[in-house]
């Protein structure tokens, strides 16, 4: 969450409002980083530092893992058997911009 935050105040200094406004709309769930066995398996797939963050994902069941880190993360978008979907930021606001705006609708 730091890390968006940082990210969206450096590139994006206007958006800060709209952020903290449909943050909470989102569930998120914050998954803590592991740091055990089951991330040797992926040793040598991506960058070590890597590792802990689509372990902990996967585990976590999660639907989304939204990273702008395509040197490390892109060869793996689109593998099902992690059953996740890594995408971008602006993949991911994609997805979710329509329900969002469906919802703003139904509340006019």
């Amino acid at each position: 969450m730091i890390e968006i935050e940082r990210n969206l105040k450096n590139r994006m200094p206007g958006i800060g409002s709209v952020y903290k406004r449909y943050l909470p709309r989102l569930n998120l769930t914050v998954i803590p980083m592991l740091q055990s066995e089951e991330l040797r398996e992926f040793s040598g797939k991506i960058a070590d530092k890597d590792i802990p963050v689509l372990v902990s994902a996967m585990q976590g069941k999660v639907d989304f893992l939204v990273t702008g880190d395509k040197k490390h993360f892109e060869k793996l978008k689109g593998l099902e058997k992690y059953h996740l979907r890594i995408v971008t930021p602006s993949e991911f606001i994609d997805s979710i911009l329509p329900e969002i705006l469906k919802e703003l609708e139904e509340k006019e």
